[in-house]
C-alpha cells in the first residue's frame, strides 16, 4: 500500500508534466516575480509584466508618466533581463496603460486629489479614467501637476514638461 501515501505537489505535477516543462514554468514564475528587482521598487509599484509573446515583453503601467520613465530605462531593463533570463530572448518592450495589481500597490498607495486654489489638496478624491484624459494636455497644464500626490512622480513630470516646453 505504498501508493496510498500523501504525495507532494511536485510529485503530482511531475505526473502531468515532464521535468523540462516544470523547469521552464519555474523560470517564468521567477521572471514575473523579479520585476521589482529588474526595474526597482518604485517603478514596479506602478507597473507589472502583462505577457511575453514573440520576443516582446508587454508591460502595463497605471499612468503615462510611469510608461515614460520605463521607456527611458528600456535598454537597461532589457540588458538586465538578458543577463538573468537569456532563455527568453526578449528583443523589445511594449507598454500600455493598465490598472495596478493590488499586491503591487500594498504599502505604496498614491492618491490623486483635486487641487484647491492655494495649490493644496481638497477634501475630495477623484478617479481618473485614462481613456478620457488626454495625457499631453494634462502634462501641459501646470494645474494638473499640482494634483499629483507622489512627489517623485510630480518632480519627474515637471522636468519633462519643462523640457517639452523648451523645444
Amino acid at each position: 500500500m505504498d501508493d496510498s501515501r500523501i504525495k507532494s505537489a511536485r510529485e503530482v505535477l511531475a505526473a502531468f508534466f515532464d521535468e523540462e516543462k516544470l523547469r521552464r514554468g519555474g523560470r517564468y514564475a521567477e521572471f514575473f516575480s523579479s520585476w521589482k528587482f529588474l526595474v526597482g521598487e518604485q517603478l514596479a509599484a506602478h507597473s507589472h509584466i502583462a505577457d511575453i509573446k514573440n520576443g516582446v515583453l508587454l508591460v502595463e503601467a497605471e499612468h503615462p508618466g510611469w510608461i515614460q520613465l520605463l521607456q527611458l530605462r528600456q535598454t537597461a531593463i532589457l540588458d538586465g533581463i538578458a543577463a538573468r533570463f537569456p532563455e527568453f530572448g526578449l528583443a523589445s518592450i511594449a507598454f500600455r496603460l493598465g490598472t495596478p495589481r493590488p499586491e503591487a500597490r500594498s504599502g505604496s498607495a498614491q492618491v490623486l486629489r483635486g487641487a484647491s486654489a492655494e495649490g493644496g489638496a481638497s477634501d475630495t478624491d477623484r478617479t481618473i479614467d485614462a481613456a478620457t484624459v488626454d495625457p499631453i494636455e494634462k502634462l501641459r497644464s501646470s494645474r494638473s501637476l499640482e494634483t499629483i500626490a507622489d512627489p517623485t512622480l510630480k518632480a519627474l513630470l515637471s522636468n519633462l514638461k519643462d523640457t517639452l516646453e523648451s523645444e
